[in-house]
């Protein structure tokens, strides 16, 4: 199978320093491109946030390593950069010193993660902001036995056994499913 690309931007806002967790929104993206099995590139597109991988489970990880980095580049010390305030220079430097691309792997339509990881968009900023990370796949489309499978569980999650009877032997959703899924297994 030849493999396709699709470029993505994700648009968000930060509350200012923190985290903002971003695999859920990707997968969700991920799923509506059809793309099954691939690697997705992300670059954040900005000098003072960056991109990470870590816990998401125990908040306190995330809470340490925000501290960690503000006793390593503190606000307090002059720097010359100043021009949009004491957190300007600390942003970028903290940038340059962690992600701002990551590269991911994709199976099944989503990305391929450990049970307790999660991808966040790190703010440096004090103050909110309006932030994008561009998202580049590259992988091979949905492959056909993966649709039939999905649409099965489709349609098990939906089937009624008792609906036949109850609607007087008309066709409902579910039955024009499994009219698809014959199709489909026939091709």
């Amino acid at each position: 199978m030849a493999l396709q690309q699709v470029l993505h931007q994700l648009e968000l806002a930060t509350r200012g320093q923190g985290f903002t967790r971003l695999d859920r929104q990707i997968n969700q993206w991920l799923h509506g491109t059809g793309l099954w099995q691939g690697v997705l590139h992300l670059t954040c597109l900005h000098t003072s946030c960056s991109l990470t991988i870590n816990e998401n489970a125990d908040p306190r990880v995330l809470e340490d390593l925000a501290d960690w980095m503000a006793d390593i580049v503190p606000e307090a010390r002059p720097y010359s950069h100043a021009d949009e305030g004491a957190d300007d220079m600390p942003a970028h430097i903290r940038t340059a010193l962690t992600a701002q691309t990551l590269s991911l792997s994709v199976d099944a339509g989503q990305l391929v993660l450990g049970t307790w990881q999660a991808v966040y968009l790190w703010e440096h900023r004090r103050r909110p902001h309006q932030r994008r990370v561009l998202c580049h796949l590259l992988g091979e489309p949905t492959p056909l036995e993966a649709k039939s499978k999905l649409l099965n569980q489709q349609i098990q999650a939906r089937h009624d056994p008792e609906a036949w009877a109850a609607d007087g032997g008309i066709e409902t959703e579910v039955d024009l499913m499994v009219d698809q899924l014959h199709d489909l297994a026939d091709t």
